[in-house]
């Protein structure tokens, strides 16, 4: 027989009983999609990035930190730290993402890199910057990926490209 855990054990192993629940919705322009966060169980505290095919009314797995990472730790830099503990976000993996105008492309951070995830064909990339990554965010057209390292605004192409210094620090 399984063990039957108490309330406050239950609660504190499922997060306020918010694991597994989805979360942070983006609806696409012309409504044929919803992105959201959801982790894969009551206990998962690795949240994962999800489609909804609004159509069809089918969901789809797009990115799992996971298989991302290769099965490995994410390890947080002190500022990805600080800036979880001040928003009391206690989830890992992928805990926030942000996509272009139709919400085909959808950019997110994890373990400190860049990630760019295509809602169509399921296909997830990591794009070579440079430091630590915070706060990417696609432009409306989905073309370029902008995002914060070291105090600095950086863009880079989607496609491929020069990743641009657009203010420094000390500007």
């Amino acid at each position: 027989m399984p063990e039957r855990l108490s309330f406050p054990r239950q609660h504190a192993r499922t997060q306020r009983f918010t694991l597994g629940l989805p979360r942070s919705f983006s609806i696409a322009g012309d409504g044929s999609r919803v992105a959201f966060l959801r982790s894969p169980g009551g206990e998962d505290p690795n949240t994962c990035l999800w489609v909804l095919d609004v159509e069809t009314a089918t969901e789809r797995l797009v990115a799992d930190p996971r298989t991302i990472l290769g099965g490995g730790e994410e390890q947080l830099s002190e500022q990805e730290m600080a800036r979880r503990e001040r928003a009391r976000e206690t989830a890992a993996g992928i805990v926030a993402y942000a996509g272009d105008r139709d919400l085909r492309v959808a950019a997110f951070g994890l373990a400190g890199r860049l990630f760019v995830a295509d809602f169509v064909s399921s296909e997830v990339r990591e794009l070579p910057v440079p430091g630590p990554v915070f706060d990417p965010r696609p432009d409306p057209t989905g073309r370029r990926v902008a995002y914060v390292s070291e105090g600095a605004l950086h863009v880079i192409d989607i496609g491929g490209g020069q990743d641009r210094v657009l203010a420094a620090d000390n500007d």
